[in-house]
């Protein structure tokens, strides 16, 4: 971690964590009733863990994120309905988060009040990472982050947050990007300043609008989903949401994507939860056009139909576009998700996603995905660690996970691809990809979190952006193209979790390569490793 010693700000964090090393993102939930969850939250692991070993879910638990009066309504009603669950470590962890009370919690570090209601909250946070991977690009990640949350909520149907940070230039949808040293805040110092999430939400009748720069995350994939997940960069958007007949719950959003070329991104989603059984339909759109955006945020209207209207507009009408292509087409994708609690300890989910749907007799090869998995959990008896006199268990989970997405999806002949800044906007693979994935998880009370976890993944030549034509004929994207390259891994994390203001992170693997970037290439091993901290108030 040689580069802590750029800058004051890194220097300081550095004496705060000295030796910790914890996963950077967002500053999670800071207990303000309506404030939205973060998608990358760890807290959405421990309410998958509850899922299972309880047999009841959230409502509309895959269309993240949810609100924190809503997750922490679900542990209450958990409580009530199985006593004992108030000693699992999933339920201890899950309540610091989201229950200002609950042992293991810490108040804000500023917060302002009104007539002894809280109306606002600064939460500063310190975030280190530093990560050997031959999968990263370079294989060196360094992501360190000081910064703060702001939350402010003036009434029960209103809600302000911005988590803005100093950080050093990072990989991955959710890393900061490279804005360059002439840029950076000390100059010469790769440190800049970002954002993760700055939005406001109102609450107007049953509808919920949302304007600013936030994540979704559909589906119940554990290792990503398919559709919508949180591989890509938080996006530029207006969502509306509803909830309506108790057990439905609709989302849908208009989100920029580059304001140059006018490139956007619409979905909206549906999901019914019905006792130990939640189902989901997805639809997304990539198009261009600001004049088209208004009519791509009417939720009820299926996004094929805007294709087909008729249409004047001169070729050129979108910056770029000298081919009338950008207003007359658009690349859609439906996708249908389960998540099903077969019984208390057991849970299975699925997906199913299928690209640019055709219902004529033309030609189009399989431009499909699906994903399946499947968890155990045993609760173990008594494991202590809860903090404040709680009686903790210990628990054991096992879970399985396969996914496959042919080449070909996400792409367009007419350049309507789904992704964002390089990154998918769906599977973090992309295309051409199998991975199948084995889960074992030891939780030692609260606090202690044991993880083993081995992976293959193969990835074929496909891209997003590498799209069929109609002149290459018959294809089977079902086939891994070119030069496959195999990547399988084991690795071992422990992580501590002693409250709700630190969280410490170690791990390390064993990874066996063969073709390395599409290379007709030999076995290589490597043996990857990541260290980090996280610290907030």
């Amino acid at each position: 971690m040689g580069r802590v010693g750029q800058g004051r700000a890194i220097l300081g964090a550095a004496a705060v964590a000295a030796a910790l090393t914890f996963a950077p993102g967002t500053a999670f939930a800071r207990y303000l009733p309506q404030e939205r969850v973060p998608v990358s939250s760890p807290v959405y692991r421990d309410l998958e863990r509850l899922m299972a070993s309880y047999d009841r879910a959230p409502i509309a638990f895959s269309t993240r994120p949810l609100r924190v009066q809503e997750i922490l309504a679900y542990l209450n009603s958990l409580v009530v309905e199985y006593p004992s669950s108030a000693g699992d470590p999933a339920m201890i962890r899950a309540r610091r988060r989201v229950d200002p009370q609950a042992p293991g919690a810490h108040a804000p570090f500023l917060t302002i009040r009104d007539d002894s209601t809280e109306v606002a909250t600064v939460s500063p946070y310190v975030s280190l990472a530093y990560e050997d991977d031959p999968k990263n690009r370079p294989d060196i990640n360094r992501d360190y982050r000081v910064g703060a949350q702001v939350v402010a909520a003036f009434d029960s149907t209103t809600i302000f947050v911005f988590d803005g940070y100093e950080g050093t230039a990072s990989q991955g949808g959710r890393g900061t990007p490279n804005f360059g040293r002439l840029n950076s805040v000390i100059e010469g110092v790769d440190l800049n300043s970002w954002m993760d999430e700055a939005y406001a939400e109102v609450k107007l009748a049953r509808l919920r609008v949302l304007v600013g720069h936030a994540s979704l995350r559909w589906g119940p994939g554990r290792d990503g989903t398919l559709a919508l997940s949180d591989a890509a960069p938080p996006l530029d958007m207006v969502r509306l949401e509803a909830g309506f007949a108790r057990k439905w719950r609709g989302q849908s959003f208009v989100a920029l994507l580059d304001p140059g070329p006018q490139t956007y991104l619409a979905g909206h989603r549906l999901e019914w939860s019905l006792l130990d059984m939640r189902l989901g339909v997805t639809e997304l759109a990539r198009f261009d056009g600001t004049s088209q955006a208004l009519l791509y945020s009417i939720p009820v209207v299926p996004y094929s139909f805007w294709e087909k209207r008729p249409k004047s507009a001169p070729d050129g009408a979108v910056p770029g576009d000298t081919t009338g292509l950008a207003l007359s087409k658009n690349n859609v994708l439906l996708a249908v998700d389960l998540a099903w609690n077969v019984r208390r300890g057991y849970r299975l989910w699925g997906e199913f996603l299928v690209d640019d749907i055709s219902f004529s007799s033309d030609y189009k090869p399989d431009m499909i995905g699906w994903q399946a998995g499947a968890e155990e959990r045993w609760l173990l008896g008594g494991g202590g660690g809860g903090g404040a006199g709680v009686a903790t268990e210990r628990a054991a989970t096992l879970s399985l996970e396969y996914n496959r997405v042919n080449n070909y999806t996400y792409s367009a002949w007419h350049g309507h691809n789904f992704d964002f800044q390089g990154f998918p906007i769906g599977f973090v693979y992309g295309p051409d990809v199998m991975l199948f994935a084995a889960e074992a998880t030891y939780e030692h009370g609260a606090n202690w979190e044991f993880r083993l976890r081995g992976e293959l993944r193969r990835k074929g030549e496909g891209f997003i952006g590498d799209a069929w034509l109609r002149e290459q004929g018959k294809v089977d994207a079902g086939a891994l193209s070119g030069v496959v390259e195999r990547d399988a891994r084991v690795a071992a994390r422990l992580t501590w979790t002693p409250s709700r203001m630190l969280r410490l992170e170690g791990t390390v693997g064993y990874a066996s390569f063969k073709n390395e970037d599409h290379r007709n290439v030999g076995v290589e091993n490597e043996t990857p490793f990541r260290l980090a901290a996280r610290l907030e108030w």
